[in-house]
């Protein structure tokens, strides 16, 4: 199921539909998905509470909605989290994967992927984009973003797993 059906349903959801009324100056701010160890269905979709600078979390898994309990966001200090603008994401979930592979294959071919990572977020200089990170079998990892308006990769940057290793 691609992210805007997947939303569909968790708008539908009865317990959504409480959460949100008792929650409702919260707004979109993430999805995320490992498609290797979630289902075709499976979404985890973020609500960011800008009052408290929290985030509630809701995981969709196969036919139900789990409520994560609200929890303090990773992010710099300073970092504004952005509301995702649902109209302007034009591209879809598999069609973001195919141009990630298509990059990846094209510019780094020694550098397969195993494990895939995707987080379709709103940051500020990019805007909406599909944050996309491809760990690969020679223990890289190839981050990408990518324009969820055209399709367009506007960063990508290739590192060693080892190279986030803190001393």
């Amino acid at each position: 199921m691609d992210l805007k059906p997947a939303l569909k349903k968790l708008e539908s959801d009865s317990s959504f539909k409480e959460w949100h009324s008792q929650n409702n100056s919260t707004y979109f701010s993430y999805a995320f998905k490992i498609p290797q160890e979630m289902g075709s269905n499976d979404w985890q979709i973020g609500f960011y509470n800008k009052q408290k600078d929290r985030i509630t979390t809701f995981a969709i898994v196969g036919d139900n909605i789990d409520i994560r309990p609200e929890e303090e966001i990773f992010k710099k200090e300073d970092m504004k989290v952005n509301e995702i603008q649902l109209d302007k994401v034009k591209m879809t979930f598999d069609d973001a994967i195919s141009k990630a592979n298509e990059f990846q294959e094209k510019n780094y071919p020694k550098d397969k992927s195993i494990k895939t990572i995707v987080i379709l977020q709103n940051i500020p200089d990019f805007g909406n984009i599909w944050n996309i990170t491809l760990v690969t079998e020679a223990f890289n990892t190839l981050n990408m973003k990518i324009d969820a308006s055209n399709g367009k990769v506007i960063e990508h940057k290739l590192s060693s797993v080892f190279s986030f290793k803190q001393d």
